[in-house]
């Protein structure tokens, strides 16, 4: 590693971090570290930028912008106060890059200009030099490092005697480590000499101190969306004087200038000459109130915190085998550096995602100068802020040594599903092993923990591994064998289709093919079969089905595509080319499995006897006793009435029977001449799938008794089978006789929508049920979504399936 383990200092006594989490609603979505991107931001900064839009939808920009003027001064003020600079040597601009841009056009660079730059100079400033020497001749000297990583000094100042020099820039804390320059330093060369020094502060306003008066800079730029925990699209530019007299933009706008005569204006006397009229004034107020938090924690309070952060984090990752810091030995604040020997970064960062790990990889691109030299082609950069906690430095050190021991290939054997680190295929050249027939299991667990997954059919299985993923602490019950015939989730196959009814469907289709691709990827199997699919219906029929890529036939199109089926007269379908055929069993065992590797804890043959709110948490009691935990997810199938009481008289369960009917695989039932398929007959909708496995072809009709789950499931009477033997016999006439029947359970709710969403009246319980025949092909984005909705990420595209339409009052 390049960096030595130092002492690392310890936090400031007295500060609140529980707070500041409390005023951070990020923290409740994962653990970030990409504060040197873009720091979370925290609840007052979010509602001043609000309510300044508020205002402007009620009075206008103009009038509000007159309104809130002692507040957007403030911001000049406080942005003064953090630099040691009066309030007019500040200018708010856009972004850092813009400010760059305008003081370095406002500096008039002509040919043979001298600009010495450190090699930490961030892309889109040496980009800017680059094309100036290209362009217009300046000259521009790339400073050597020193031993430590930093600018040479020595070598700044023989650069210095060697002639005039124009301009000395460097950036404060480089975007690829946490190097912390020598600003004063750097500053005291340039005064010497009488060269005006730019530091870019983008990184380490907020993290660092950085007054400008004792660095001796003349000239600063920075951003608000990092560690100053600003909005994006907020920027500062700060110019001292007397530099500030001699420069003028390139570009004047009537913000800083006033139009004199017809040929000649005068520049605003303060650095406002720097800015334009059009501006986020809703931006700059929550930068304002960024500014006003950071003063009252007290920005030295904040330094060491910062830096006592990361210090132990620099020296907890730099144990960790397989890790290797790249922040160089004059690194220090809150930023470090690292690579995991073997894989890429961004391949680091795809897989500490999935644990809800967030950070960023550095290329490098964004920073040749410095990360050539040192042999980097990409870093992983992880940056801490006031609101991370000790949970969030042991989940980023135990994800990566996870992740460095799967690269490394040590003590992280592939499960029997073939399965690697957060779900990748370890080796994507193998054939992917077998999945096991079901998980390991075990015991709940007595402590809280972040969620209880109830139900492990296709929907709970999905919500498991996602929240494993996602790095909780999640346990799944079960209270059958895994893989039971209880419910609604177990046979062979399931359909999916992109037709449906209503466009209301369309988002929530199209998230759920890509969901099936994802976990086909991350279980190195096969679970989904493309054969078409043709979905019929009297051609009378009122909420006909439709959807993206689908078109209407009628019967003698539909005999060409599924030479099989035979429609009767007066009947229409709808052609669906991207419907399929679902191999369940594969894929309950795919997301068990997964959920597992990524760290759930599964317990099945577990029955849920209630459950109820505990304080913003649940508690769920079972015969071994009781859990608690953050969010509680139902995903009871059938047993959804006795789980959620209130909704029990909006939910019927019924009973489905299936069959299969010798065909020959071959002939026109197998796959060459039928794919998935319903058709609305007068006994009811008959749906089915070609004889594929072996089987023959399977059928069912979409109708049945209602029955208590907890009752025993009889096997199909003489009469259900003639029922469907009759239906198939309509438009399937190359069926024979039934070789086997099943029968299975819906829960179906009077519109035929499902339930996902709060329970209503308890937000901590989240629910998906009620299926109504027609979720299986919606499991692993229902999984996806219930896990965001865990994280408290909202999830507006599914309003029309919230539980609350089914209560009086609700939400429709």
């Amino acid at each position: 590693m390049s960096a030595p383990v130092t002492a690392v200092p310890p936090a400031p006594a007295g500060f609140d971090v529980a707070a500041e989490r409390a005023r951070t609603p990020g923290c409740a979505t994962g653990h970030h570290f990409n504060a040197a991107g873009a720091a979370l931001l925290a609840s007052d900064t979010v509602e001043a930028v609000i309510a300044q839009l508020r205002a402007e939808s009620l009075h206008g920009g103009y009038e509000a912008a007159r309104l809130a003027a002692d507040d957007l001064a403030a911001v000049y003020t406080g942005t003064g106060r953090l630099l040691g600079v009066d309030a007019d040597e500040i200018a708010l601009v856009e972004s850092a890059t813009a400010g760059w841009q305008r003081i370095v056009s406002a500096l008039r660079l002509r040919p043979g200009d001298r600009v010495l730059a450190a090699r930490s100079s961030y892309v889109s400033s040496a980009l800017h030099l680059l094309a100036a020497e290209r362009d217009t001749g300046v000259r521009v000297e790339v400073l050597p490092n020193g031993p430590d990583g930093a600018t040479d000094l020595a070598a700044l100042e023989r650069a210095l005697r060697t002639g005039p020099a124009a301009l000395v820039t460097a950036a404060h804390v480089p975007t690829s480590s946490g190097l912390v320059e020598p600003a004063s330093g750097i500053g005291a060369l340039s005064a010497e000499h009488g060269v005006p020094f730019l530091l870019d502060a983008t990184q380490s306003l907020g993290q660092l101190p950085v007054d400008m008066p004792a660095i001796g800079c003349d000239l600063l730029i920075g951003t608000g969306r990092k560690f100053l925990r600003g909005p994006r699209g907020t920027g500062l530019l700060a110019v001292r004087r007397p530099l500030l007299e001699r420069l003028t933009p390139e570009a004047p706008d009537v913000r800083g200038a006033r139009w004199t005569a017809e040929r000649s204006w005068e520049l605003a006397p303060d650095a406002r000459r720097f800015e334009l009229w059009e501006a986020a004034h809703a931006l700059r107020l929550g930068l304002g109130s960024a500014l006003a938090d950071l003063h009252a924690l007290g920005p030295a309070t904040v330094f060491a915190r910062l830096s006592a952060l990361a210090a132990r984090l620099r020296e907890r990752l730099g144990a960790v085998p397989g890790v290797r810091l790249t922040d160089p030995p004059a690194a220090g604040g809150a930023i470090v550096t690292f690579v995991v020997e073997g894989l890429d970064a961004s391949e680091v960062q795809r897989r500490l995602a999935l644990r809800r790990v967030y950070l960023i990889a550095v290329p490098a691109d964004h920073g040749r100068w410095d990360m050539d030299p040192r042999g980097l082609a990409k870093v992983v950069r992880a940056s801490v802020h006031v609101y991370t906690d000790d949970d969030d430095l042991d989940a980023l050190v135990e994800a990566v040594a996870e992740i460095a021991a799967d690269a490394r290939g040590t003590d992280r054997t592939t499960s029997a599903a073939g399965i690697g680190a957060a779900g990748a295929s370890t080796d994507a050249s193998r054939t992917p092993a077998r999945l096991p027939r079901a998980p390991t299991v075990r015991a709940p667990g007595a402590g809280r923990r972040d969620a209880v997954v109830v139900g492990l059919g296709v929907h709970g299985g999905a919500a498991l591994r996602q929240l494993a993923e996602r790095g909780l602490d999640v346990l799944g019950l079960e209270q059958f064998a895994a893989g039971h015939d209880r419910g609604s989730s177990h046979g062979a196959t399931r359909m999916i289709r992109r037709a449906y009814p209503h466009p209301d469907w369309d988002g929530l289709v199209d998230t759920a093919y890509r969901a099936w691709d994802e976990l086909e990827e991350a279980a190195g199997t096969r679970l989904l079969d493309v054969t078409g699919g043709l979905y019929a219906a009297p051609g009378e029929r009122p909420d006909p089905l439709r959807g993206p890529g689908c078109r209407t036939v009628d019967r003698t199109a539909a005999a060409r595509i599924f030479p099989g089926l035979r429609l009767p007269e007066g009947f229409t379908a709808v052609h669906d080319p991207a419907a399929g055929i679902i191999d369940a069993p594969a894929t309950l065992r795919a997301q068990l499995a997964l959920a597992e590797r990524a760290g759930a804890t599964i317990a099945d043959r577990t029955r849920v006897t209630s459950w109820g709110p505990d304080g913003e948490g649940v508690v769920v009691r079972t015969a071994d006793g009781e859990v608690r935990a953050r969010r509680l997810v139902l995903c009871a199938g059938p047993w959804t009435p006795y789980l959620v009481p209130s909704l029990a008289s909006h939910l019927t369960v019924t009973r489905i029977v299936n069959a299969y009917f010798a065909a020959d695989p071959a002939g026109p039932l197998g796959p060459g001449g039928l794919g998935s398929f319903s058709v609305d007959l007068p006994e009811g909708l008959l749906y089915g799938f070609p004889a594929a496995d072996g089987r023959g072809l399977k059928a069912g009709l979409d109708a049945g008794p209602a029955w208590d789950p907890d009752a025993a499931g009889p096997a199909a009477t003489a009469d259900e089978l003639t029922l469907l033997t009759r239906a198939v016999a309509r438009v399937l006439p190359g069926a024979g006789p039934v070789t086997e029947s099943l029968t299975c359970l819906y829960t179906m709710t009077p519109d035929r929508r499902f339930l996902v969403g709060e329970v209503p009246g308890v937000p901590q319980a989240l629910l998906a049920s009620a299926c109504s025949g027609h979720g299986f092909k919606f499991g692993p984005a229902i999984g996806a979504a219930l896990a965001d909705l865990v994280c408290e990420l909202p999830r507006p595209d599914l309003d029309f399936l919230s539980p609350a339409r089914l209560v009086a009052g609700g939400a429709r």
